[in-house]
């Protein structure tokens, strides 16, 4: 009797709130199951015309490094305090984008993940990232001995939002790689969204000091996968990677469902 009623709640679910597709709007064909669609909330023909990336990028001059090395000379450069005088230091790391924000099911996820609230996307986009280190050959490129760090939100934001999405993607790609998640970068600043400002020179400035680290230990001498949604001029993942050479860290990748 109890299989019936799930079967008849779900017909009427469907009958009632038929499962549609974010991206294009369709409801499921008869090759694909509803309830899988309902869970997913995107069908299996848009989820297959997602392009993904198979190599890191320069952060810098967004260059393909071949063989996931670097090519280039770039780094980026910061006023530090070595022995007590100030002098400029420089850091460089990699970045890891899953695909790239021109694409527009890639763009809707995104926008119905971070600013709809839709919760429930963070399974399949963190698919998406998987799916995405493994092209990169994530386990022969011997970078298992990370440890996952995301991207927080201000406590504010966050409550305001219901939760943090680098978070989430975090969790998933941790549980998967089996590697530890550590809380160690924490908002100090509620800045204004960095969406809405398209100068680089007031995206720098805006989240500028917005970072701490609060259990410096975690993360000394370790390398770092450091997860945010979208990498759009850098500005925030800049900061957070300067926050962290600073604590101590060594290798870090970025890694971000899409570029711009």
């Amino acid at each position: 009797m109890f299989p019936f009623l799930i079967k008849t709640k779900s017909i009427i679910l469907d009958i009632l709130f038929p499962p549609i597709c974010l991206n294009c709007r369709k409801t499921p064909t008869n090759a694909e199951n509803n309830a899988d669609l309902r869970e997913k909330l995107i069908c299996k023909d848009c989820l297959f015309l997602i392009k993904l990336n198979n190599t890191l990028f320069c952060p810098i001059c967004r260059a393909r490094l071949a063989e996931n090395k670097k090519i280039c000379r770039h780094s980026y450069y910061y006023d530090g305090n070595t022995n007590g005088k100030n002098k400029k230091r420089s850091f460089y790391y990699f970045l890891a984008a899953a695909g790239n924000y021109d694409d527009p099911i890639i763009q809707n996820l995104i926008h119905y993940f971070k600013y709809k609230s839709f919760e429930s996307i963070a399974p399949i986009l963190g698919e998406l990232l998987i799916e995405y280190l493994k092209l990169l050959n994530f386990e022969t490129l011997k970078l298992l001995n990370f440890v996952i760090v995301p991207i927080p939100l201000h406590p504010h934001r966050e409550r305001e939002r219901g939760f943090n999405q680098a978070k989430l993607l975090a969790e998933i790609i941790a549980c998967h790689f089996n590697l530890p998640m550590v809380n160690s970068l924490k908002r100090i600043k509620n800045n204004d969204p960095q969406a809405k400002m398209k100068n680089s020179e007031k995206r720098i400035k805006n989240i500028s000091g917005c970072f701490e680290i609060k259990n410096p230990e975690a993360i000394q001498e370790k390398n770092i996968i450091l997860i945010d949604d979208v990498f759009t001029s850098g500005a925030t993942i800049n900061e957070a990677v300067k926050i962290l050479k600073e604590g101590g860290a060594k290798k870090i990748i970025a890694l971000v469902l899409a570029k711009t």
